[in-house]
């Protein structure tokens, strides 16, 4: 479950690398992505909602630009 927090908690997240979880961060046409489930917060920023929440769900950063790629070249 991805739990959508502000971005004074998603700092306090960062910093102390707690609570474990999933995490999302909605900020004008900006979406950050923390992972950390494994308490080491792996933080990302997009810009399409999608390709943040697919990226929580265990999809890599490689396989996101690329079906970027294929749906621009369709």
């Amino acid at each position: 479950m991805i739990a959508v927090v502000s971005i004074k908690r998603a700092n306090e997240i960062i910093d102390k690398c707690e609570p474990v979880g999933l995490f999302l961060v909605i900020e004008d046409d900006m979406f950050v992505g923390i992972d950390n489930s494994t308490g080491e917060a792996w933080t990302e920023e997009f810009t399409d909602l999608n390709k943040c929440l697919r990226w929580l769900h265990g999809g890599n950063l490689d396989e996101t630009e690329e079906i970027k790629f294929e749906e621009q070249s369709v």
